[in-house]
C-alpha cells in the first residue's frame, strides 16, 4: 500500500512539471509573438507624424495611413542629435499611364505617334525603373517648413560621375509659386507639363538623373538670373550648398501608396494656389527626413532610375 502510494505521488509530479512546462511554453510562445507584433508596429509610422503642418481638415474622415522605413539614418530615429531637429520633405513620383473608364483624374496628352490621348498620373516609389520615352512628373511638398523652393537636376552616368547642374524650378514663369509650406503641393515641371525620360546619347552612359531639393529661408537665386527655361548653375556653387548643408537622411514609403492613382484634389492643388492639402488628404508617397541645424537650409538628392 505505501509503495502504491508513492508511485501515485512521483505520478503526480511527474503531470505537474509537464503541465508547468507546457504554460512556460505556451507563455514564452505568447511573449515572442506580442515582441514580435511590437517590433512590427515599431518598423512602421502613422503617416499623421509628418504631414502635422497640414491645416484639418473640416470635417475628419480620414484613413489611417502607415510609412514604411526604406533607409534610416544611424542615429536614433525618434531622437535629433543636440543642436539639431528633424526636418521632413515629400515627393511623390507620377508615372502617365493610359486611363481606363473608370478613373477619376485623366489628362489629355498630345503624343507625337498616337495624336492627343487620354492619361492617369499613378504613384510609384523612388528607385522605380523608368522606361525610355516614359512620361513622368513630380510633386513636392515642405512638410515642416515654409521656405522657397529649389530644384536641380544632373544627368548621372555609369561611371558615377554628374552632368552639369541645372536649375529646373523655378523659372521666370513660376511666379511666388516657389514659395512653399506644408498642405502645398509643386509640380515639377508644372501642374500640367511632364518630363519624358531619353537618355542622352553621349560617349558616358546616361543611367539616370540626380534631382537635389532645397528649400531656403532666404531667396538662392536673384529673380533676374531666371529665364523661361532650365539654367545651367556653376558646379562650384551647387558643390558649395552640399558640403554647407549636406545631411544624413532617413527615406519613408508609404505603404501600399504605389500605384494608387492621383486624386481629384492632388490634380487641383497643381493648378490653384489656394487648394491646400489637408491632413485627411493622400499623404506623399515618400517622405525624406533629415536631422539639420535651426539656421540650414534643406538640401537632399532623389535619384532617376532608367531602365534600358
Amino acid at each position: 500500500m505505501r509503495r502504491c502510494e508513492t508511485s501515485n505521488m512521483r505520478a503526480n509530479r511527474v503531470r505537474k512539471v509537464v503541465l508547468i512546462a507546457i504554460t512556460s511554453a505556451a507563455c514564452l510562445g505568447l511573449s515572442a509573438f506580442a515582441r514580435a507584433q511590437d517590433g512590427s508596429e515599431e518598423k512602421s509610422i502613422k503617416a499623421e507624424v509628418f504631414i502635422r503642418e497640414r491645416p484639418a481638415a473640416q470635417k475628419r474622415n480620414r484613413t489611417e495611413s502607415r510609412y514604411k522605413p526604406v533607409q534610416k539614418m544611424a542615429a536614433d530615429i525618434n531622437a535629433a542629435p543636440a543642436g539639431t531637429g528633424f526636418v521632413q520633405v515629400g515627393v511623390t513620383f507620377w508615372r502617365f499611364r493610359p486611363a481606363t473608364a473608370t478613373d477619376k483624374t485623366k489628362e489629355l496628352v498630345e503624343d507625337e505617334e498616337s495624336g492627343p490621348t487620354e492619361w492617369t498620373l499613378e504613384r510609384i516609389e523612388e528607385g522605380t525603373p523608368l522606361l525610355p520615352r516614359q512620361k513622368v512628373r513630380f510633386s513636392i511638398e515642405s512638410l515642416t517648413r515654409s521656405g522657397y523652393l529649389y530644384v536641380i537636376d544632373r544627368e548621372q552616368y555609369a561611371d558615377g560621375t554628374l552632368g552639369d547642374p541645372m536649375l529646373i524650378f523655378p523659372t521666370q514663369k513660376t511666379g511666388d509659386a516657389n514659395f512653399v509650406k506644408g498642405g502645398r503641393l509643386t509640380y515639377i515641371p508644372s501642374a500640367t507639363g511632364k518630363f519624358r525620360i531619353k537618355p542622352s546619347e553621349t560617349g558616358n552612359r546616361h543611367v539616370g538623373e540626380l534631382v537635389t531639393i532645397l528649400v531656403s529661408s532666404q531667396p538662392l537665386v536673384a529673380a533676374d538670373q531666371l529665364s523661361t527655361k532650365a539654367i545651367k548653375l556653376p558646379r562650384q556653387q551647387v558643390e558649395s550648398w552640399e558640403k554647407q548643408w549636406g545631411a544624413k537622411v532617413s527615406r519613408f514609403e508609404l505603404d501600399g501608396g504605389a500605384g494608387q492613382a492621383m486624386t481629384e484634389k492632388e490634380q487641383a492643388a497643381g493648378t490653384n494656389n489656394a487648394q491646400v492639402m489637408t491632413q485627411d488628404d493622400p499623404p506623399p508617397q515618400t517622405v525624406y527626413r533629415l536631422a539639420i541645424k535651426p539656421t540650414d537650409a534643406i538640401l537632399l538628392s532623389v535619384p532617376l532610375t532608367f531602365r534600358r
